[in-house]
C-alpha cells in the first residue's frame, strides 16, 4: 500500500490516458422513402395527395357576342342565366425542385340557372329563342398537367404548366321552344316553361365527353414540411380560380 502511495504522485504529474466517452449518432428526420444511413441520403422527388377546389365560369361578354342579353334594346329582352360550374376533385403530385407532376379526377356540377337564350340577328327577333334548363348537368374529369416550379422562398414559390384530360359528361340540356299551343295562341318559350316546367319541348344534343386543356399559374406556399396549399387560376375548358391543399410526403 505504501508503495502504492508513493507512486500515486508520479503517475498523476505524467497524465492519465484521455477517456473517450462514446457519443450517440446524429439522426435526422427523413421523408419517407429515404433510404437512411450515414449520409442520410432521400430519394429525389416528394409527393403530395390533395383535395382541390375551384370555381369556373365563362364571362358574359363573351356570350355577348353571339346572344342577346337584358340590356339589349333599353332592356327589352330577358336577362341571360351566367355560365359557371363548381368543382371538387383529388389530386396526386410527384415532384422535385423544379418539375410537378399532377394527375387528378374531379366532379364538376353545373350552376347555371334556367332562362333564355335568343341568337343575335339582324333584323332582331327576341322572341324566337329557346328557354334552357340543364337538368343534370355535370362532369366527371381526369387529366394529367406539369407544372414548373420557381422557387422564391422556401416557403414560397411560383408555378406555370399546363396538361391534357378528359370531361365525362352526365346530364341534359332541355329547351322549351313556344309557338301555337293547343288553343291556337301563340305562347312564347318563357310563357311554355311556365306552363309545362315538367314537360320540356325538346332537349339539345351534347357529347358524351370532351377533351379539357389546361393552362394554369399557381402560388405554392409550403405550410410546414409536410403540408402545402396552392392558390391558381387558368383554363380549364372554362376560366377558373381555386384553391388546393394536402400532405406532403
Amino acid at each position: 500500500m505504501s508503495i502504492l502511495l508513493l507512486t500515486l504522485p508520479v503517475a498523476l504529474s505524467q497524465g492519465l490516458p484521455e477517456l473517450q466517452l462514446p457519443e450517440p449518432e446524429r439522426q435526422s428526420t427523413n421523408r419517407a422513402g429515404s433510404q437512411g444511413g450515414t449520409n442520410d441520403s432521400q430519394r429525389p422527388y416528394i409527393q403530395e395527395v390533395n383535395l382541390r377546389i375551384r370555381y369556373a365560369f365563362i364571362p358574359d361578354s363573351v356570350f355577348d357576342l353571339y346572344f342577346y342579353n337584358g340590356d339589349t334594346d333599353n332592356g327589352n329582352h330577358l336577362a341571360r342565366p351566367s355560365v359557371s360550374a363548381f368543382a371538387t376533385g383529388i389530386e396526386y403530385v410527384i415532384r422535385n425542385e423544379e418539375a410537378n407532376g399532377i394527375f387528378y379526377f374531379e366532379y364538376m356540377p353545373n350552376m347555371t340557372g334556367h332562362g333564355y337564350w335568343d341568337d343575335k340577328e339582324d333584323p332582331p327577333n327576341y322572341d324566337d329563342g329557346d328557354y334552357i334548363a340543364l337538368s343534370g348537368l355535370a362532369t366527371y374529369n381526369i387529366g394529367a398537367n406539369y407544372g414548373f416550379e420557381v422557387r422564391l422562398q422556401p416557403w414560397f414559390s411560383l408555378m406555370f404548366g399546363g396538361g391534357l384530360g378528359i370531361a365525362i359528361i352526365t346530364g341534359e340540356v332541355q329547351k322549351w321552344d313556344g309557338g301555337i299551343n293547343g288553343n291556337g295562341t301563340y305562347v312564347r318559350p318563357w310563357e311554355s316553361y311556365e306552363a309545362n316546367k315538367d314537360d320540356p319541348d325538346g332537349i339539345h344534343e351534347i357529347p358524351s365527353a370532351l377533351p379539357l386543356v389546361d393552362i394554369f399559374a399557381a402560388m405554392r406556399f409550403s405550410i410546414a414540411e409536410n403540408a402545402s396549399i396552392r392558390i391558381e387560376g387558368g383554363l380549364h375548358n372554362l376560366i377558373y380560380g381555386g384553391i388546393t391543399g394536402g400532405i406532403v410526403f
